[in-house]
């Protein structure tokens, strides 16, 4: 065994004799089924004490590594490749945890769609592995045959009953379509809902996925932009062919903006004269600060289904999605098939962290930490920015948008946006169609990135980029001009007007 304690690390020492162990596994110096010494032999060995051994051993118990057999030696997890394979492999080698965080982490600065994803300093990191390692503690089934059809139909029950739970919908778990993304759950709609050609409707800005998705299926696109209600659709013509309308009504991606409920039963009116359905994609729902989530249209509107993603709280932990459909449509001839997702460990793991309760005490912390932080970056929007931004009025999801005051020329700003290094933040990658107005907004995460910190060193140095060339007068223009017109977001001045509190 080379497993060993780096005495130079800043770390605790425990951890730093967790993260060896976990090195000899990935490296395969340790093999599943092999036994570790015991607590007093490793006590000895590294002249350690015996409560720190089995600390060790007790976070690599609850990550999945080791497990110990009643009135027997502690040994590696005989299950790791299987449990580890569906997360945590890449070309078919296992792969450290830390090397996950880095795939995310170019995940979310490459892919606009993955900015949904909670940051990774956020995760439920712990807890997962804890119902991970509880669920390899017992024998497990077989995934084919009966075995794997009981695993999908205890999912689909405590999906059923988590958004019955927190979404206040009314379902049966045969309404529930599992799938392993959510971009394969989009691509069921576009294949079984919408014929091929049909017009589709878009928020603007809004997630890039559905206009991928949906591209593949030669839709014509109409977008929808928005407001502070939400998504607009009085220019949407009638007659124009629109098959499927796609919000995101409780937590709008990237604004976090809410629909309003007058915009709600315009989108219905709209899809019920034109015989289209609404798909509402609940997002981040949960992530909503200062007040509960607003219902979901599914139950509400007939030709309503509902798409959401565990990835939008579990991140790269689990990213297993789901399409909610109604009776009527399921039971249409030929409609509406089986997604055909093949059950795994990932999804026996799910199950157990949403049976637990543990999913939801998750999303309840993150949700604290994250209105903290919220309301920190809106103090600091406050006094040192107030000139400079308008601040949007989205109350969802793990971005806040503020949008440069438009008294600066669209030169002057992109200029200083690309010397301050902003340029990750900006919005315009979100809209339908290329905007060359003089609107531009950023798109400022409530938790910065460890590998890409300084989000408020970055500001200040637009600030000052932005203002080192420009006249006093405009500057208290800046503080003084009233609201533009059909402006979806507050402005600075009415920072106490937001919810701040969870």
């Amino acid at each position: 065994m080379a497993a060993k304690s780096e005495t130079s690390s800043s770390a605790p020492l425990y951890k730093q004799l967790e993260e060896s162990f976990v090195q000899d596994i990935v490296c395969g110096r340790l093999k599943p089924g092999d036994a570790v010494p015991s607590t007093y032999s490793l006590a000895e060995q590294y002249g350690i004490s015996r409560v720190t051994a089995v600390r060790c051993y007790e976070q690599l118990k609850a990550r999945g590594y080791l497990t110990a057999r009643r009135g027997g030696a502690t040994i590696v997890n005989p299950s790791l490749p299987a449990a580890l394979d569906w997360n945590w492999s890449s070309g078919g080698s296992l792969a450290a945890p830390n090397e996950l965080e880095a795939e995310f982490d170019i995940c979310r600065t490459e892919s606009p769609s993955c900015l949904q994803l909670p940051p990774h300093e956020v995760l439920p990191s712990k807890a997962w592995l804890r119902a991970m390692g509880a669920v390899l503690d017992e024998p497990l089934p077989d995934f084919f045959g009966r075995a794997g059809q009981n695993l999908t139909m205890r999912l689909k029950m405590a999906i059923a009953a988590f958004l019955s739970r927190n979404r206040g919908m009314s379902l049966y778990p045969q309404n529930v379509l599992l799938f392993n993304t959510k971009r394969d759950a989009l691509s069921f709609v576009a294949r079984h809902v919408v014929e091929e050609g049909a017009g589709v409707a878009v928020e603007s800005p809004g997630e890039p996925l559905a206009r991928e998705v949906f591209s593949e299926r030669s839709a014509k696109f109409f977008a929808m932009a928005v407001d502070r209600e939400g998504a607009v659709i009085d220019h949407l013509p009638p007659g124009a062919g629109i098959k499927m309308m796609v919000v995101s009504p409780s937590a709008q991606f990237p604004s976090g903006v809410v629909l309003s409920e007058r915009r709600r039963q315009q989108v219905a009116r709209y899809a019920g004269h034109n015989d289209a359905f609404i798909l509402e994609d609940d997002g981040a729902a949960l992530m909503r600060f200062g007040k509960s989530p607003e219902p979901c249209l599914f139950n509400k509107f007939k030709n309503a289904l509902h798409i959401g993603t565990f990835g939008a709280y579990l991140g790269p932990l689990c990213q297993i999605s789901y399409l909610i459909v109604p009776d009527h449509i399921l039971a249409a001839p030929g409609n509406i098939v089986e997604s055909g997702i093949q059950p795994r460990l990932e999804m026996l793991v799910l199950a157990n962290f949403i049976e637990t309760g543990a999913l939801d005490l998750s999303i309840l912390r993150m949700r604290a930490q994250l209105a903290q932080r919220r309301q920190q970056l809106l103090a600091l929007l406050q006094s040192d920015f107030k000139e400079m931004f308008a601040v949007g009025a989205g109350s969802t999801g793990y971005h806040q948008v503020v949008r440069v005051n438009s008294v600066f020329s669209r030169e002057k700003i992109l200029s200083s946006i690309e010397n301050s290094k902003l340029q990750s933040y900006v919005l315009q990658k979100f809209y339908a169609e290329d905007s060359e107005t003089s609107r531009l907004e950023l798109m400022l995460p409530l938790v910065e990135n460890q590998r890409d910190a300084g989000v408020v060193e970055k500001l200040h140095a637009f600030k000052h980029q932005l203002l080192e060339v420009v006249p006093q007068a405009v500057l208290q223009k800046c503080e003084t001009m009233s609201q533009v017109e059909n402006m979806p977001f507050p402005a600075a001045a009415q920072f106490s007007q937001l919810p701040l509190t969870i």
